[in-house]
């Protein structure tokens, strides 16, 4: 920044333009946001970013300054209530899908009360994978996986549509309020195929039934595809008796099936698939829900990459602050608003805010 001695010895330095912040070094608001946005990627880190820049437009910046290009992007996402809104959003949605995964930390962070198993999750709407359309993501960050963090997020307490998720205890206690459970068959697929590994010959019921549940998967994607509303009833019985056939002949035949601790796995799975056929099998009669909960673990597949590539995050507050810059710029990006221009605006305070989805 230029300066001026007076002759009394007064220094005086001009004032930054619109958009720069004041400093030893100042950059212009498209630096800020190239930086930012390459440094709230999952795939690049602080330092690579810091590099990138340079190497990309001759912008040669520090670490430090890429660290407060995200503090201030963090704290204009807050001043506007863009987390709040988000939530809000997605609690009117009819459809959610949630899903989790572990987000190491520091080993002076992770050693703090609460923070013994941190985990992101991923709250988001499914309209992309049964028609299209943008979707709402969420993002946050736990110290730990129990049902009091995800209380804590304020998004299932109260929601009333259709939660898409695996049988992970936390969510259980949800159940009662909920307009109807989707079981992931992805995960149940898994399930399947680990109890028919055990033994291929009396465990070939599992073949039966993973079969059913992918005939009719097929099925609901071809109807939807052709417009159409519901599946042929006729084939939807075929369907379910067959699964039902299948999941009563794996009751029967683990009943007394010796294992080496507790209940046979083949037993244990048939019975679960027995007393949730509800969740199983409500995406083949509401064609707005879909079979998987691919689309939440594709949303925290990133943090994953983050942790092979920077190792961990240095405390719960930097993981949060990574997730809440991510969910502004995945919802963004799904509403057609390119993520450099959703940074700028939420710099100079026009911050871009989600609509509510039916």
């Amino acid at each position: 920044m230029m300066r001026r001695t007076c002759g009394c010895g007064q220094v005086t330095t001009a004032a930054p333009p619109t958009g720069v912040t004041g400093g030893p070094v100042c950059y212009g608001p498209n630096v800020v946001t190239a930086a930012t946005l390459l440094a709230s990627t999952d795939v690049i880190g602080i330092e690579r970013a810091a590099d990138l820049m340079g190497a990309l437009f001759r912008a040669p910046v520090s670490t430090g300054f890429v660290s407060r290009c995200l503090v201030r992007l963090d704290a204009a996402l807050i001043a506007a209530g863009f987390e709040d809104a988000l939530k809000d959003s997605l609690k009117a949605a009819e459809v959610l899908g949630i899903d989790e995964t572990p987000a190491p930390l520091a080993t002076a962070a992770a050693s703090a009360e609460g923070c013994g198993n941190p985990h992101v999750y991923a709250v988001r709407t499914m309209r992309a994978y049964t028609g299209g359309g943008p979707d709402l993501v969420w993002y946050g960050a736990a110290g730990n996986r129990t049902k009091a963090a995800i209380a804590g997020f304020g998004i299932l307490d109260g929601y009333r549509g259709v939660l898409v998720r695996d049988d992970y205890g936390g969510y259980l206690s949800y159940d009662a309020g909920l307009a109807g459970v989707q079981q992931c068959l992805a995960h149940l697929y898994r399930y399947l195929d680990d109890a028919y590994t055990i033994d291929p010959q009396s465990q070939v019921w599992t073949r039966q039934a993973g079969d059913a549940l992918r005939e009719a998967a097929t099925a609901v994607r071809a109807a939807r595809a052709g417009n159409r509303a519901s599946l042929d009833p006729a084939l939807l019985a075929r369907l379910r008796h067959s699964y039902d056939q299948a999941v009563a002949f794996g009751i029967s035949v683990n009943l007394s099936r010796p294992w080496h601790k507790g209940k046979h796995p083949g037993l244990i799975l048939a019975r679960r698939l027995k007393r949730k056929a509800a969740q199983v099998w409500l995406f083949a009669v509401r064609f707005d829900v879909p079979a998987t909960n691919n689309g939440s673990e594709n949303a925290v597949r990133g943090y994953k990459l983050a942790a092979k590539i920077s190792g961990c995050w240095r405390t719960l507050a930097t993981l949060q602050r990574h997730c809440r810059i991510r969910s502004y710029l995945a919802t963004a990006r799904s509403h057609g608003h390119h993520p450099l221009a959703a940074i700028r605006d939420a710099l100079t305070g026009n911050t871009w805010m989600p609509p509510h989805l039916a």
